[in-house]
């Protein structure tokens, strides 16, 4: 046999490994489509789906189905109720004291000293040469105020030479406040905020189950009325 006639038969092969090929690719399109539309008709959403095919309930979250969000609310007032001056002493030391000395008559830093700094006037500490970048800032060193200085410092008072990134975990932050608090008179500190209100007022709801009990006595008052009315007299003996 020539070259001429193998070329034929590989010619002959490629050419029915193409067709079986081919024929796979249409008939996968052709049940896939297929088995599409029989899902569809089939299953109401993912969930069925899942509940039919599975020995257990999958819960798949349908698209484009609302979500609740819920809004954390800051609480300052509970975190300093329930903060750790002591804890703060720690953070202080490990965090703060290269830069700021706390106690009362201590020299100046990097930073300002800090005592009695809770409740006073910002920019206040005699000799220290500030940036100036607290002059765009309202108000003295309130709670809320110091609160924010420290969770970021450059956010708080854009421009500040202070280079601290800042305490970014809410407890750590309020047990500093609370250290900082021991050195000075120390502003009152602000209360929790209020439980958050019930959707239902309790006076109406007792006031109403005081209602449905009183019509349900009724009621079976007058079911027990109608039943001896209608039973027959006992015979006098």
């Amino acid at each position: 046999m020539g070259e001429l006639g193998f070329n034929k038969i590989f010619a002959a092969i490629l050419a029915a490994v193409l067709v079986v090929m081919g024929l796979r690719e249409v008939s996968a399109m052709f049940f896939h489509n297929m088995s599409s539309h029989a899902y569809e008709k089939e299953y109401a959403s993912d969930n069925e789906w899942a509940e039919k095919n599975f020995a257990f309930r999958v819960d798949i979250p349908e698209l484009g189905a609302a979500t609740e969000i819920i809004e954390e609310i800051y609480d300052l007032g509970l975190l300093l109720m329930n903060a750790d001056a002591n804890a703060g002493a720690r953070s202080f030391r490990a965090k703060c004291a290269s830069c700021h000395s706390i106690e009362e008559g201590g020299a100046n830093g990097t930073g300002p000293n800090l005592y009695n700094i809770m409740g006073n006037e910002k920019q206040a500490v005699g000799g220290f040469g500030y940036s100036g970048a607290l002059s765009n800032t309202s108000g003295s060193w309130s709670w809320e105020n110091m609160d924010a200085w420290l969770a970021n410092p450059s956010d708080y008072a854009r421009g500040t030479s202070m280079a601290f990134a800042g305490l970014n975990r809410d407890k750590e932050r309020a047990n500093v406040l609370a250290y900082l608090a021991t050195y000075g008179s120390a502003p009152p500190m602000p209360e929790p905020l209020p439980p958050a209100e019930e959707e239902a007022v309790e006076g109406e709801a007792v006031e109403g189950d005081a209602e449905a009990t009183e019509a349900i006595a009724t009621d079976a008052e007058a079911s027990a009325e109608a039943t001896d009315a209608e039973a027959p007299a006992e015979p006098a003996e």
